[in-house]
């Protein structure tokens, strides 16, 4: 509404209720004016009402956009991300796989384990932060000083071959135990103590 059209009801309404309040001196009503309350006052009412319409302004410091919390993403399990992360050795489930076995007293890797030995060297070659340790075993034969020398030639023999096929030196350690931990079992048969005659590989990272 403008401020025009306000004043002029403001004035209609105030002369209108002087007319009717205003008693004259003499007694008698002037003829020139008829009394109509409803029509003077009108503008009084259509002025409360388009006032009681209007919004009141929003209070000082609050905005008028509605505030919407943001909720925040769950965090996955810390479980979950440590199995994710952790690395598995190569052959871990298959230890006929980095397994090296040698004849009664002997050094040479045969063909079975020249095959071996390439599959692993090319897990070490992909993997730098890898490293195996060969762990050299023999029979229960013999005495134990010279037991742990011929694993030790042993241990040295795979690590030679895995060197020819291009794996880092300071990826191999040796570790060469010869009949220590076979001479607690019960083996007599020929076939029993031709698994003591291995290196095996055993991984871990750096």
């Amino acid at each position: 509404m403008s401020g025009k059209v306000v004043k002029l009801w403001l004035l209609n309404s105030a002369d209108c209720i002087q007319r009717i309040f205003a008693f004259p001196t003499d007694g008698a009503w002037p003829m020139s004016f008829p009394l109509h309350p409803f029509r003077c006052c009108l503008p009084i009412f259509l002025l409360l009402s388009a006032c009681a319409t209007v919004e009141p302004p929003p209070a000082s410091g609050v905005s008028g956009k509605t505030h919407v919390t943001q909720e925040q993403p769950a965090r996955p399990p810390t479980s979950s991300v440590r199995q994710e992360n952790a690395k598995t050795t190569p052959f871990v489930d298959d230890e006929a796989r980095r397994t090296v076995y040698f004849s009664f007293d002997g050094t040479t890797i045969g063909s079975e384990g020249d095959e071996i030995l390439r599959q692993n060297a090319m897990k070490l070659k992909e993997n730098p932060q890898l490293v195996v340790i060969l762990v050299g075993h023999t029979d229960n034969l013999g005495s134990a000083a010279y037991n742990l020398a011929v694993a030790d030639r042993r241990t040295e023999a795979v690590s030679d071959r895995l060197r020819a096929l291009g794996v880092a030196r300071n990826q191999i350690r040796r570790q060469p135990v010869g009949s220590e931990k076979n001479s607690k079992l019960k083996c007599d048969s020929e076939a029993c103590r031709r698994t003591m005659r291995r290196v095996e590989l055993v991984y871990e990272w750096r």
